[in-house]
Order: C-alpha cells, then structure tokens, then sequence
C-alpha cells in the first residue's frame, strides 16, 4: 500500500495537524481503500472492526520508536551531523515501516477472503489504472523536469521543518539533483510486476494467504534494479541533508527544533490515548 498512512502521514503533514490526522485514519484508510474497491456495507462493518486492534498495537508498539527517532534526530543537532548517522535514523524509520506493513497484510488478508471475484477484478483494474496514470505523469518527464522535480520536493520538505533554503543550500541541493539516478521507470515496473504477482496469488488457490502476507515484492528483478538506484540516490540524500543541517542558521535551526518538539508532543499525546 505504498507506505500510506502511516509513517508517511506523522512526519509528512504538518505537526499541528499530527494528532487529527492520526485519529482520522479509521476514517481515511477505508475511505483511501473504497478508491479501488466497491464494499458492501457488512465488509465496511468488518473492516472497521478490524482497524480497531490494528491501530491498538500500531499506538502501543510503533509510536514510541517514532519519539525515539525524534530523539536521536535532536540529539544530532548538538554537533557535527554525519551522514553515516542519518542512514542509521533512515534505517529505524523503515524497519518500523516494514513492521508495520506486515502488520497490515495480516489485517488485510480476512478482509481480501471475503471480497468476491468481481471486486478483486475490480481492484486489479483500478491499480493497472493508476500505474497507466502514473506513467503518462512521470515517463513523460525529460531529465531536466525530472531533476527539477527532485530539487522542488527537497525544497517543500526541508522548508517544512527549516523555512526557506538560503543560496548556498539551494547550490549544494542542485548538485546532488544532478547527481542521483532516475528511477521513475525503476519504479514503475517494480509495481507492474507487483501487480502480476497479486493477480496470480487473488486467484485464491491453495496457500494463497501464506504466499499475500509475504509478498513484500523486495526479491524480485524489478525491486532489486530499483534497490540499487534507491541506494544510491539516499547516499546522496543522507550527504545532502547532512551538509544543509551542518549549515543552518540560527533561524533555521529553530524552526527545526521547535518543530521536533511538536512532532514528539503530538505522538506522546496519542500515546497516551491507547
């Protein structure tokens, strides 16, 4: 499910708005769900039901490691920042994500029994759909848009947390643009081949629930050429924000602070609500 909600939602929205966010999501995950597929009201009903003891474990087990990851983040930013030490923070962010996300094929695998033939056709199409969209958006890109692209994510990210990158920052983030491998194509296939992989498995013959809660689609082909480029490209990344973090200013280190600070009080309020 690409990372949906969870992760990508505490340290991708705005901290303020953190907290609601987190407690819409028993609202948002069905309703992101009923894009690609048509319920009935009973499995609306069990999905619910399901959601609840989910996110019980997801508040008790995952939200302390995020405050631990803030933690280290801060704790960074009384000396030199390495980029040995990000790819260590990086590495915590995604094992708390490929935590979770055996988590949610465990909770999605009842609910997958219970869909008929036609919604699971239904719900192959509309994922072969959006790979189409996603092709026409980002294929069509030259390098040079491609490039851009990355230098404006960067730019919308790390403003977020620092406010506006002055000129020098903006230089060291071009140069490391220029540097990184274009993996849209990468990417893209490595879905398709995800794709085919859930159509045989929805067949739902014999071991069909073993073989959906492994299917992490990290060992094939497709996802080992994204892999390599992926690696490369989050070196590159790690130096970048290292070199930005090592020259904040004082302005800008503030912000960044006293955004952390709210991030770890918004995720030890929800804590706190299990």
């Amino acid at each position: 499910m690409k990372k949906l909600a969870l992760i990508a939602l505490l340290f991708l929205t705005g901290c303020s708005s953190t907290t609601f966010v987190y407690n819409r999501i028993d609202f948002l995950l069905p309703w992101y769900l009923a894009s690609y597929v048509d319920f009935t009201s009973e499995q609306k009903q069990s999905l619910n039901e399901r959601l609840i003891p989910f996110f019980k474990w997801h508040r008790a087990q995952e939200l302390p490691k995020y405050v631990e990851i803030i933690n280290s983040l801060e704790g960074l930013l009384d000396n030199e920042v390495k980029a040995e030490d990000l790819a260590l923070i990086t590495q915590d962010i995604e094992n708390s994500w490929f935590r979770t996300e055996q988590q949610i094929l465990s909770w999605l695998t009842p609910l997958a029994k219970d869909l008929s033939d036609e919604q699971i056709n239904q719900f192959l199409n509309v994922m072969k759909r959006k790979t189409i969209e996603n092709e026409n958006k980002y294929l069509n890109r030259n390098d040079q848009i491609y490039q851009k692209d990355v230098v404006n994510r960067f730019r919308k990210n790390l403003g977020r947390f620092m406010g506006s990158l002055n000129k020098d920052q903006l230089v060291l983030l071009r140069t490391a643009s220029e540097n990184m491998y274009r993996s849209d194509n990468e990417w893209l296939e490595n879905r398709k081949a995800l794709i085919n992989n859930l159509s045989l498995i929805l067949q739902r013959e014999n071991d069909w629930e073993e073989r959906l809660n492994g299917i992490t689609n990290r060992d094939n082909l497709e996802s080992q050429n994204y892999r390599i480029k992926y690696s490369h490209n989050i070196n590159i990344t790690h130096q970048l924000i290292a070199e930005i973090l090592n020259s904040r200013s004082e302005k800008q280190n503030k912000k960044l602070r006293d955004q952390l600070v709210r991030y770890r009080i918004d995720i030890s309020n929800l804590i706190e609500q299990i």
